[in-house]
């Protein structure tokens, strides 16, 4: 029972720990950003990590319906927290394609300078997004064209980020997935 009341407390804890990361401030922005911090607070659903770390990437809350215009194809699938969201195929200039989930807001390492070339989001220039704890490609940024500056290393309110569907996973899945391991062996 000890185990159980320690893993909890472990898990609250985390889960405040970000949620007033999420709701305080811009995640990982400059010092010198003149990006606004959200209004209120926002109510956690459920985390996107990085599949090959666990390390929390977006929230679920985040997604957006942004449609490129450029996809080869989309659908609305259901993510995390029973949130449906539009996730959609682009393939860049090397014939690679990718699925995509467009969000607000994600965590994502410093990257320099954004790129105006091939675009799937006309009007955007992009960079890399990769985690900041493995290194992981886990999608791109976006940005409007006119605020893409080399002194810009993320996304303001206006901008979003892409990310690889098949790079994040729903942190919730991957505690149910623990949950049933625990049941299994306990029988």
């Amino acid at each position: 029972m000890k185990c159980n009341e320690n893993w909890l407390m472990q898990n609250l804890l985390v889960i405040f720990f970000i949620s007033q990361l999420f709701s305080t401030s811009s995640l990982l922005e400059s010092p010198s950003s003149t990006q606004t911090e959200p209004s209120g607070e926002t109510l956690v659903e459920d985390f996107f990590i990085c599949r090959s770390c666990g390390h929390d990437v977006s929230l679920s809350n985040f997604v957006l319906d942004k449609y490129s215009p450029l996809a080869l194809g989309s659908s609305n699938q259901t993510l995390a927290a029973g949130r449906e969201a539009l996730v959609q195929e682009v393939q860049n200039t090397l014939g690679i394609r990718f699925k995509i989930i467009v969000v607000e807001k994600a965590y994502c390492a410093k990257v320099e300078s954004w790129s105006l070339l091939h675009s799937w989001f006309p009007g955007y220039a992009w960079k890399l997004c990769v985690c900041p704890k493995c290194r992981t490609h886990l999608g791109w940024m976006f940005e409007p064209l006119e605020t893409a500056t080399s002194d810009r290393y993320f996304p303001t309110e206006k901008g979003f980020y892409a990310l690889i569907s098949s790079n994040i996973i729903s942190e919730g899945y991957v505690n149910s997935l623990l949950m049933r391991e625990k049941a299994l062996r306990e029988n």
